[in-house]
């Protein structure tokens, strides 16, 4: 067993009947021997030969907590719960990532002396390819900037990346603010990144693409199965991202804060007019949860408030 003082990096993975996947995965994560790290993977419940995969491998740096299938955030929670770097990382178990990522991300955060370092990535559609579309372009690059500082401006930009693959956090960090997923829904990389910025720490990040987020068409989320569920998950989303900006005394942040609440309402109007099959059910909890006042305090452009007015008859429609 990894003494603790020598875990620099914990880098946690859910998986779940991913056994094509996880093998490429670990045995290029365990080629990192220049720091100490020790790799969380969280067993959500596979029902295939993924686990005999894992077991594969004897290597003291592995970790593996088994649990019933309860989704990808409550897997997250489980290894946050008992990680032991000074540094997180969360990674998804089908994408893939440069042979330096883990390393070059610890000296960069440690170097510049933040609480989150943000790297960039590709979108790309087969293992082994970087010529994808970068993610980001229009952050504060190479220079360490608030958190508060982060949500405005990357708000304003029309750019806000949640991706949580792209970040390496301090343990302390997430410690001290208590930062947990809401295991219940889904697109939770949305709050968990906007409380990132909320607690105001010190970030850092970089233009340099290190991740490679392989584009899965069968992948949950694009599941027939799984649209209505996503439709709550944004209901959840945007009602939280309002409650976040009452609570906040900071105009600047409580303004960027309803304005991207009204940006994830085009994410949930898209999917609700095309893919959601309990329209009824939707309607009536989004008009629960979230004010239509709230939503166009945000609003700033002629664009935002046409998009909202269709909201407004979409859910207001017998």
């Amino acid at each position: 067993m990894v003494s603790t003082a020598s875990v620099d990096v914990s880098i946690i993975i859910p998986v779940y009947n991913d056994e094509g996947n996880i093998s490429r995965v670990l045995s290029k994560l365990l080629a990192e021997t220049r720091i100490g790290i020790e790799i969380i993977i969280v067993n959500d419940g596979s029902v295939d030969n993924t686990l005999d995969v894992i077991n594969h491998f004897d290597d003291d740096r592995l970790i593996i907590i088994n649990q019933e299938n309860q989704g990808v955030y409550a897997a997250r929670n489980a290894a946050l719960a008992k990680h032991r770097g000074q540094w997180v990382m969360l990674l998804d178990s089908d994408d893939d990532f440069s042979d330096n990522m883990v390393f070059d991300r610890y000296t960069e955060a440690m170097k510049h002396d933040v609480d989150v370092f943000i790297t960039n990535g590709r979108i790309v559609r087969v293992y082994n390819s970087q010529d994808g579309r970068v993610i980001h372009r229009k952050q504060k690059y190479n220079r360490i900037i608030t958190g508060n500082e982060w949500i405005e401006s990357a708000v304003n930009n029309g750019e806000w990346p949640h991706y949580l693959w792209l970040q390496i956090i301090k343990s302390e960090y997430i410690k001290s603010n208590n930062l947990v997923f809401n295991a219940g829904y889904s697109h939770q990389d949305i709050l968990w990144t906007t409380m990132l910025g909320l607690f105001n720490g010190q970030l850092y990040i970089s233009e340099k693409p290190d991740y490679f987020y392989v584009k899965n068409p069968h992948s949950i989320t694009n599941s027939s199965k799984y649209f209505d569920r996503r439709a709550y998950s944004y209901i959840e989303v945007i009602s939280k991202l309002i409650a976040y900006a009452k609570e906040n005394k900071k105009p600047g942040i409580k303004k960027a804060l309803l304005k991207h609440a009204s940006h994830e309402c085009r994410h949930f109007l898209g999917l609700f007019r095309k893919r959601v099959s309990d329209k009824k059910a939707v309607k009536k909890l989004f008009l629960e949860k979230i004010s239509f006042i709230d939503l166009f305090l945000g609003a700033s452009t002629f664009k935002q408030f046409w998009l909202l007015i269709r909201l407004y008859f979409s859910m207001k429609s017998s």
